[in-house]
């Protein structure tokens, strides 16, 4: 990890570089804030350095897993039977899940062929007159890959690719979340929240059952000092449970919202997400609406956990949907 950091430190300066057709231009930003971003961007496009979040992770999760074994699992049974028997189970789940969300697709979308690309497909549809309310939107065509995006699509610069309902890019797992790992990607964190919750109470009853309790001070000395390793874990996996419970709320918020942290960030540039109403004559207001909502919580979480089309955006049925997306996005969320 030293040796790739000294590697991005020494490193020239970049050139001028490509703005993201989802960002459009560069909107302002001074040079300053570039300066600061270029250091974590360019770990980002270093293909060694986006390893390091994730060996570093594996690392943690080796660290606890070493003083587990070496220092309370032969008297954690007797101390916190349940407790030991849930870590031990929810360890290899985690790392099953990490594996299988890092290298399963997330959902890139090929990229097309000459004379296959969205740009024919574009002009088949001008050419021969696409049907009313499903012109299809040349903004949505990508300019690297060729595909003709949907709403929910959007090409992800580290991995290289669109991503079809892309939700963000993971540093800690080195790929996107998107509609081939999403599902997983909520459970991991789930899954790691409890494991580290159980590995805390495990580690506090070991501590209090291989070091004497006299004073608070005095027990926490002794604990530092007889067993290092077991008040470090300790600290690290109080530091982050509040994160991981942070990350599990955003996405449970998301889900029952039928949303992605992308639209949550961006969603005042997309225009599907805004419709003209009147509010008095002669006066029009833009109103946020959510055209992927199916319309309650427990039909976008059953869109989520098991239909799985969260991509189709709904016909509202009064007109604020089609003068606020049907003429440039319905037609355009069927190309895959």
């Amino acid at each position: 990890m030293r040796q790739l950091i000294q590697k991005l430190t020494t490193k020239a300066k970049p050139g001028k570089e490509e703005a993201d057709p989802e960002q459009g231009g560069e909107g302002g930003e001074g040079k300053g804030k570039k300066e600061k971003e270029g250091f974590f961007k360019s770990m980002l496009k270093d293909k060694a350095a986006q390893k390091a979040f994730p060996v570093f992770w594996l690392i943690c999760v080796s660290m606890a897993l070493f003083e587990y074994l070496m220092d309370m699992r032969s008297s954690s049974y007797e101390v916190a039977p349940t407790g030991a028997f849930f870590f031990e189970l929810g360890v290899p789940m985690s790392l099953a899940i990490f594996f299988y969300v890092a290298l399963s697709d997330p959902g890139k979308i090929p990229v097309r062929t000459k004379g296959h690309s969205g740009v024919e497909e574009l002009m088949k549809a001008l050419d021969g007159g696409a049907p009313e309310g499903q012109v299809p939107d040349i903004s949505r065509l990508c300019t690297t890959t060729w595909v003709l995006k949907d709403l929910r699509t959007k090409y992800c610069a580290q991995t290289g690719a669109c991503i079809s309902e892309f939700d963000h890019y993971c540093v800690w797992l080195n790929t996107s979340i998107g509609k081939g790992n999403h599902r997983q990607f909520v459970c991991l964190a789930v899954t790691e929240w409890l494991t580290q919750v159980v590995h805390v109470y495990v580690c506090w009853c070991m501590a209090r059952a291989l070091v004497p309790y006299q004073s608070f001070w005095g027990w926490i000395f002794a604990v530092a000092t007889g067993y290092p390793l077991l008040l470090l874990i300790m600290l690290v996996q109080c530091l982050t449970i509040p994160w991981v419970a942070m990350l599990i709320i955003h996405q449970g918020r998301l889900v029952v919202m039928n949303l992605t942290t992308n639209e949550m960030m961006n969603m005042y540039r997309y225009d599907h997400f805004w419709v003209q109403k009147a509010v008095q004559p002669g006066r029009v207001q833009k109103t946020y609406r959510n055209p992927f909502s199916k319309g309650s919580v427990l039909k976008n979480c059953i869109d989520f956990w098991w239909t799985r089309r969260r991509s189709e955006a709904v016909n509202w049925g009064d007109g604020g949907c089609a003068k606020g997306c049907c003429d440039h996005a319905h037609g355009a969320h069927k190309h895959q």
